[in-house]
């Protein structure tokens, strides 16, 4: 079990991180930066969590000592931060952290940063290993690969990207080929929310919506931004249009709550769907046919869900 250290100097924080990570992680906890180093130096942690703002010792001045330590310079940290300063951020950055963590915390999100950058580290050990003599090249893939990871998460809404979506839904429907359906779900009416309240308010709306996907979606559906105000949804196990129906009105249901509650009021949504049995030779079969239901819908009114009914030809 991979372990990971919290460092936070408020016992709140370090409670709700401990309870959505002691499942997966072992865990352990320090309130400032001191005693977090002093543990991280006598114990192995494969990731260190760390707040920016504390008393004392702040996050950043935490992160320089460590990385002057040859025990500690290599272990992966995350940053904890409530801030909205971009100068930090890039401090921070510049450092060596790997990624940051805002507050308060959305655990979905959360989880999937903390479990991304640690699959980094083992692919970066793994090469390690494999190319120890190669350290030029090391680097350079090492580099490429967290590229790679990077350009999949749409940087807005924290989804998978079109083209990680595409592999998967392809490679899925190799799996599942008499199962599934694919959704092409967009926010009605996007633009008026750009032109009247601006792009700060628009991918404002872009990241709740995303987040109510984020929050809805279970293993192994996965879900991704595909441009503009457009997700995807792929359901890989319904075996009904019926099915799928009731996974996206949950979606809606999700969204309408989140939009509610970050003051986006009448904002509703529109989803085309085509069943893999149906439409789904490939991503691209699937994507067109549920992108045409969906064209037909947003003609017809919107805030509305339809299906393809039959294979494109």
């Amino acid at each position: 079990m991979k372990s990971i250290l919290v460092v936070d100097d408020s016992q709140f924080n370090l409670m709700v991180v401990q309870k959505a990570l002691e499942k997966d992680y072992e865990v352990n906890t320090r309130l400032n930066g001191i005693e977090g180093i002093k543990f991280a130096k006598n114990n192995p942690v494969d990731l260190i969590l760390l707040d920016i703002d504390m008393p004392e010792l702040n996050g950043i001045d935490t992160i320089k000592i460590m990385k002057k330590d040859s025990r500690l310079a290599r272990t992966p940290i995350i940053f904890l931060t409530g801030l909205s300063n971009h100068e930090v951020e890039r401090i921070c950055l510049d450092l060596g952290a790997r990624d940051f963590i805002t507050k308060p915390f959305n655990e979905p999100v959360m989880l999937q940063r903390i479990k991304m950058v640690l699959e980094l580290e083992d692919l970066r050990k793994n090469l390690e290993r494999q190319v120890r003599y190669k350290t030029d090249e090391l680097e350079k893939l090492t580099a490429k690969i967290i590229t790679t990871f990077a350009n999949s998460i749409d940087p807005i809404t924290e989804l998978w990207s079109r083209m990680y979506i595409e592999e998967k839904v392809n490679a899925a429907i190799g799996q599942f080929s008499l199962t599934g359906a694919l959704a092409v779900l967009d926010i009605d009416n996007f633009r008026l929310i750009n032109d009247a309240l601006g792009y700060e308010q628009g991918n404002a709306c872009l990241k709740t919506v995303g987040n109510a996907i984020i929050n809805t979606i279970k293993e192994p559906e996965i879900a991704g931004r595909a441009f503009a105000d457009e997700f995807l949804i792929y359901l890989p196990k319904v075996n009904t249009k019926e099915e799928a129906e009731i996974r996206i009105k949950e979606i809606f249901k999700e969204a309408a709550s989140l939009l509610e509650k970050n003051k986006f009021y009448g904002i509703t949504l529109s989803a085309g769907l085509a069943m893999t049995i149906e439409a789904g030779e490939n991503f691209n079969s699937l994507y067109y046919s549920a992108e045409k239901v969906l064209h037909g819908i947003k003609l017809n009114g919107k805030n509305n869900i339809g299906f393809c009914n039959q294979k494109e030809e």
